[in-house]
């Protein structure tokens, strides 16, 4: 028996596997780019322990080349979270964000009280200053991104 030839075509393959190993471990990196958008100012307006809904609030800021869009979010701790907007022709009523929530290319979206925010329907616990509520915000580009609400008395 030739034990060279054996030893030499095991070596080629090890080589090889451990070549595709790296290689398919780069692609995959490339896909995970760093996010450029930053979460930041993230709360939750604390309610009464019978309430079943609050209102979610942050600030997204984007420090990529690219537009992107808030499109939807969830959490494990509501039922529904909703994106919901200003409606243009009232000046008090808020409408859902049908095509989502734009943030710009270097540049900001801010949820607020008295703008875009997050509609968290069905609570499944009270809610009170300094409880927190895990909530995941998914992006056209950027894809989902957990953010800690806090609860706050404003």
């Amino acid at each position: 028996m030739d034990y060279g030839n054996s030893q030499r075509r095991w070596l080629t393959m090890a080589i090889v596997l451990a070549w595709r190993a790296v290689s398919s471990r780069s692609a995959a990196a490339q896909d995970r780019l760093p996010v450029p958008l930053v979460v930041s100012g993230a709360w939750a307006q604390a309610v009464p322990p019978e309430a079943r809904e609050s209102k979610g609030f942050v600030i997204v800021r984007n420090t990529g080349t690219t537009m992107d869009r808030l499109v939807s979010a969830w959490s494990p701790d509501v039922e529904t979270v909703r994106l919901r907007e200003r409606d243009p022709v009232s000046a008090t009523e808020f409408r859902p964000a049908a095509e989502g929530l734009p943030v710009p290319t270097d540049g900001t979206l801010t949820m607020e009280a008295e703008g875009p925010h997050l509609a968290l329907n069905g609570l499944r616990q009270p809610l009170r200053s300094g409880d927190m509520i895990r909530v995941f915000l998914r992006f056209e580009r950027a894809g989902e991104i957990a953010v800690e609400l806090r609860g706050h008395d404003h």
